[in-house]
């Protein structure tokens, strides 16, 4: 009984991380003759195997440079930026968590070049990247079963919970590779499946914050600092312009409000 409740604990785990795996092929074993013990070894070691063949069902994102030369991880998101390291082309790369244009935020925090790995080029999908939900109240957020507010929810996921991988996206909405969908602005992700559109939020900095400032300047919205920081006047400009052109108003600049500005 321990090895069987052991057997279904780790089932429940592996629906819950994504793991894929091609279980033992026994059908040839004639199980009713096998002792009681005989058979029980046999299901550990199964499980066991299945433990250590198990793969996560995103692909690895590898180095993948024009001329085979090594790639730079840098500190930041930019040639700007100091080098810490050259990874040498074909190795294994950490796990994407973020984006910035064309360049890629690893787990270790370095980042790398998109276009110089194979970001994109993974059997005809995009690399998936790690989306947790990111409320803006802290609440719950809704998945549902098609690209919208008048789809069904079939569950809400706690602030802060990790989602499963994105495959694709629809304007400002994500599929994640269980079928369900998210709305992309409510989470911390920055790439879906159509390239990868920055999301911007309350709170963010950078070189995309202040080209939003600008445009909003040119536009007559924003009236305050070019600071590169997405504080309350920023993001009172993107909620008057959302208002403007019909958007939905949630001072959060995703796919549909980018295309309107730019």
């Amino acid at each position: 009984m321990d090895t069987l409740a052991y057997t279904q604990a780790y089932r429940q785990y592996e629906e819950l991380e994504g793991i894929e795996y091609e279980p033992l092929n026994l059908k040839e074993l004639d199980w009713i003759k096998l002792p009681n013990a005989t058979w029980l070894g046999l299901l550990t070691v199964g499980v066991i195997a299945a433990t250590l063949s198990a793969a996560p069902a995103s692909a690895q994102v590898r180095v993948d440079t024009p001329n085979n030369s090594c790639l730079n991880a840098r500190v930041g998101p930019g040639t700007g930026y100091d080098v810490y390291t050259c990874v040498s082309d074909g190795a294994a790369l950490k796990d994407v968590v973020d984006s910035q244009g064309d360049w890629l935020e690893l787990s270790s925090g370095r980042w790398v070049y998109g276009p110089y790995t194979t970001y994109g080029k993974l059997s005809g999908q995009s690399a998936s990247i790690q989306a947790k939900v990111d409320t803006p109240n802290n609440s719950c957020l809704n998945a549902r079963v098609g690209p919208g507010t008048g789809y069904d929810a079939y569950t809400c996921v706690s602030d802060g919970a990790a989602l499963k991988p994105v495959v694709a996206s629809r304007g400002n909405w994500l599929q994640l590779s269980s079928g369900g969908w998210v709305y992309g602005p409510y989470t911390t992700t920055g790439s879906g499946g159509t390239g990868g559109t920055i999301i911007l939020k309350p709170g963010q900095t950078g070189t995309p914050v202040r080209d939003v400032q600008l445009r909003l300047q040119s536009l007559g919205y924003y009236d305050g600092a070019i600071d590169s920081i997405y504080g309350p006047k920023t993001t009172n400009a993107v909620k008057e312009f959302q208002r403007a052109k019909g958007l939905m108003v949630d001072g959060i600049v995703g796919p549909n409000t980018r295309q309107a500005l730019f």
